[in-house]
């Protein structure tokens, strides 16, 4: 059973992230391209492949790599951290309004992310935060 460390440890080196973020965006299957432009050998870009496909992510189908169903969930919940990485900044502001505003209602932070976010994804995680009171 492929476990939430085993996909965090697949991921977690740099070059491996990239990979897999190739491989799910289509990019993936022309190799010798791929390495020269990752900078790594034919055995890096191999050990990184076995990792990533061990996790489940990926997997060889018609002579090139695709991401698996489950590559498919991880990759939509990396880029929705990318996103929130870009809203970094307003994420802080929204935080810091919650916690030194005793008074505050949900009303006026789920006005405050209205107003400073403009991803639907993040701004629903968000809300639906105020609401639950987490």
């Amino acid at each position: 059973m492929i476990r939430i460390v085993d996909i965090l440890r697949a991921l977690s080196d740099d070059k491996a992230f990239i990979l897999f973020n190739s491989i799910a965006l289509g990019d993936g299957h022309d190799f010798t391209n791929l390495i020269k432009k990752m900078g790594i050998t034919p055995h890096q870009y191999y050990s990184r492949i076995l990792r990533i496909t061990k996790a489940g992510l990926v997997k060889r189908e018609k002579g090139k790599y695709v991401t698996t169903v489950l590559g498919n969930v991880v990759y939509d919940a990396v880029s929705t951290v990318g996103t929130a990485l870009d809203h970094y900044w307003a994420l802080k502001v929204i935080e810091s309004f919650q916690t030194s505003t005793t008074s505050h209602s949900n009303e006026n932070v789920t006005k405050l992310i209205d107003t400073l976010i403009d991803d639907h994804k993040i701004k629903k995680i968000l809300t639906s935060s105020v609401v639950s009171g987490a």
